[in-house]
């Protein structure tokens, strides 16, 4: 047990610094420092073995198996329901699951992360997202494009340039 719960804090502490390092602004865009950055309005589809970081006004399902999952209510009027089994704690303004299972949220401004395998996740909205592992996504119809494992910035629209502060209605 004592090993199993020092394996769920070391992946907590790892998922919780790709958090905050994918909501922080992005000021090391244009030095290719890595991963996959949208951002825009519409339709995200995306499936695979990694990191997903999503930030704005959604509506969005999730669900990895053995993942886990942050979510922050920046604006304080999200609805987050989960279903599945592990734990749930805080950590830093984050609602944190671990374990398998799949989650819907919505909001006006509201970030989440999922660290995982077998990541599904589509989000409707306006915002941005962030992906880096191995795995495909579709924005608004358009792809299969991939994740990287390595890390490129590769946004859709062909700019390169950080993810929004707060979503504008």
């Amino acid at each position: 047990m004592m090993l199993k719960n020092i394996g769920i804090l070391g992946a907590l502490a790892a998922g919780a610094m790709l958090a905050l390092a994918a909501f922080a602004p992005a000021a090391s865009a244009e030095g290719g420092t890595g991963d996959v950055r949208l951002r825009g309005e519409g339709t995200l589809e995306a499936n695979g073995d990694g990191i997903a970081a999503v930030r704005g006004r959604i509506e969005a399902t999730v669900s990895a198996r053995g993942g886990i999952l942050l979510v922050k209510d920046v604006a304080g009027d999200a609805v987050v329901e989960v279903n599945g089994h592990g734990d749930m704690t805080t950590w830093n303004g984050f609602d944190v699951y671990f374990g398998a299972g799949e989650a819907s949220i919505s909001g006006s401004d509201v970030a989440f992360v999922v660290v995982g395998n077998n990541v599904e996740l589509s989000v409707t909205g306006k915002g941005w997202a962030y992906l880096k592992g191995k795995g495909v996504f579709y924005v608004n119809d358009r792809g299969p494009f991939r994740w990287t494992f390595d890390g490129r910035f590769a946004p859709v629209d062909g700019a390169v340039d950080p993810p929004p502060e707060a979503p504008t209605s």
